[in-house]
C-alpha cells in the first residue's frame, strides 16, 4: 500500500466494532491540488481510510479466530454520503460497526466518520475474505501494520 489514511486504531472489540483516527494536516500531499488556495480533503480518501481500518479490523479477528493466509478485499461500496467539508486541522473519528461476519466467505461493517461531535460521512462497507493471496512478504508488512495500528488500542472483550 503507498499510503496509510489511518493513523491509529483507538478501540476494538473484535466481531463487533473498531474506532479509529485520521488527523488531517495541511502536509498532506494530496492538498498541493486539492484544491489550492482552498484545501479540501476528498471523500474518495475518507473513504480509503474508512475501508483500510475495515480491512486490516477484519483481518485482525480472523487472526483472533485462528484464520490465517486471508486477505479482506472490499467488494462494494453502498450507500456512501458526505455531508460536511473535511479540512486541515480536522481530526476524522472513524467507526465501523459489524452487521455481518462470516470468516469463510465475507463481512458487512456500517462506517461513519464525525469530527468534534458531528457527522462528515457514513455508509456500508463489503469485504470478501480471499485465500492464497499474501506472499511471506505481504504477511510480514501485514503483520508490522496491525502490529503497529492496533499497538496502543484498547481491546473490548466478551464478558
Amino acid at each position: 500500500m503507498r499510503f496509510y489514511l489511518i493513523d491509529r486504531i483507538t478501540e476494538v472489540a473484535p466481531a463487533k466494532y473498531v474506532e479509529g483516527l485520521k488527523l488531517i494536516s495541511m502536509s498532506d500531499d494530496v492538498f498541493d491540488e486539492h484544491f489550492p488556495g482552498y484545501p479540501v480533503f476528498p471523500g474518495s480518501l475518507i473513504l480509503e481510510g474508512l475501508a483500510q481500518m475495515s480491512g486490516l479490523f477484519f483481518e485482525y479477528c480472523l487472526k483472533q479466530e485462528g484464520v490465517t493466509g486471508k486477505r479482506a478485499v472490499l467488494t462494494l461500496v453502498n450507500r456512501m454520503k458526505y455531508r460536511r467539508l473535511v479540512i486541515p486541522g480536522d481530526c476524522l473519528h472513524y467507526r465501523a460497526d459489524v452487521k455481518a461476519f462470516y470468516p469463510d466467505a465475507y463481512a458487512t461493517v456500517t462506517v461513519k466518520a464525525t469530527c468534534e461531535g458531528k457527522r462528515y460521512a457514513e455508509g456500508e462497507l463489503f469485504f470478501s475474505f480471499l485465500n492464497d493471496i499474501m506472499d511471506e512478504e505481504m504477511q510480514k508488512t501485514t503483520d508490522r501494520l496491525m502490529t503497529l495500528a492496533f499497538r496502543n488500542a484498547r481491546v473490548i472483550s466478551e464478558k
